[in-house]
């Protein structure tokens, strides 16, 4: 007769699993179990669950918070595997249907939801009532990664996808402008080149958002956007905005964010470069795994067959 193992894995379940993730994710209990939607204590008390069974500790507690132990760090990549497995499992159980329905969950860019949120609600709405939309709003490599740890089903950002375990069809083309004080010399041309930017005063947003990126990659490599490590930086485009109305210096701006309201304040003026190709491809985003994916692809092309925003 085979030895039986030391520790039984009987009383493990996924949601405790669950735990271990949201507490690896957030480094503190009190704000996974909020994320969980659980007590602290009756989470601690799980985590605990875990450990015994598993017989090690995978937390070193602190008044600051939580990190991995040594082996935990080990371990927890290895219920990320099972949980992101099992929840395969269930995707390709239910199977696909017809429709898209029941609950949601979506995420967008920062640099597009204020703008584009409203009509793509409505568009959703109108073709699927019966879709309960949770809505989430993040930077593109937060929701690539909560798209793989099932947190998100859809997401919606600008492409190419780089990550293998994620699917994407594009959904409409959105073209840069760049927005400079009234003052500002180059303010008075009817379109710009993306030469006109190297030298300038460009102000960036915070590292992480794919529009800093993109807005570095107009620029010559031998005139660098910023020389100074420290100097300006925005932490949104509304920010942007703001700064190049006060004559911080310039940006580039998406479309959506400049095409409405930015010559009736009278500070700056939005001007387009003069090549139609300089811009962004947004697409909506699901996992490659995902068995819905026939319908994500539909919904893709329902939104991209409408007017651009």
């Amino acid at each position: 007769m085979a030895t039986p193992p030391p520790h039984s894995l009987a009383g493990l379940t996924l949601r405790d699993l669950d735990y271990v993730l949201a507490v690896s994710r957030t480094g503190h209990f009190g704000r996974a179990a909020r994320l969980c939607g659980v007590s602290q204590p009756g989470l601690s008390e799980q985590i605990r669950k875990v450990e015994a069974l598993l017989g090690c500790a995978l937390f070193e507690r602190g008044r600051r918070g939580a990190r991995p132990t040594q082996r935990g760090a080990t371990l927890i990549p290895l219920v990320e595997r099972i949980v992101r497995d099992a929840h395969v499992l269930m995707e390709q159980a239910h199977g696909t249907g017809h429709d898209l329905s029941g609950s949601l969950a979506l995420g967008i860019i920062p640099t597009l939801a204020p703008y584009y949120m409203p009509t793509l609600l409505r568009r959703i709405r109108a073709a699927h009532p019966d879709i309960a939309l949770r809505l989430t709003e993040d930077r593109t490599p937060d929701l690539a990664r909560h798209l793989l740890d099932y947190t998100l089903d859809i997401a919606i950002a600008a492409m190419p996808v780089t990550d293998a375990g994620i699917a994407a069809a594009p959904l409409f083309f959105e073209p840069f402008r760049v927005l400079l004080p009234r003052a500002h010399p180059l303010a008075a041309r009817s379109a710009l080149s993306s030469a006109d930017l190297d030298g300038a005063a460009l102000i960036l947003l915070d590292p992480g958002h794919c529009l800093r990126d993109q807005t570095v990659s107009l620029c010559s490599p031998a005139t660098p956007p910023h020389p100074d490590p420290d100097g300006p930086f925005a932490t949104s485009v509304e920010m942007l905005r703001y700064m190049v109305d006060a004559g911080e210096g310039i940006a580039v701006m998406p479309a959506l964010a400049v095409d409405t309201g930015t010559e009736a304040r009278g500070f700056s003026r939005a001007v387009p470069f003069a090549s139609p190709e300089i811009g962004r491809t947004i697409g909506l985003w699901w996992r490659a795994t995902d068995p819905r994916a026939p319908l994500f692809e539909n919904l893709a092309r329902e939104l991209g067959a409408q007017a651009t925003p």
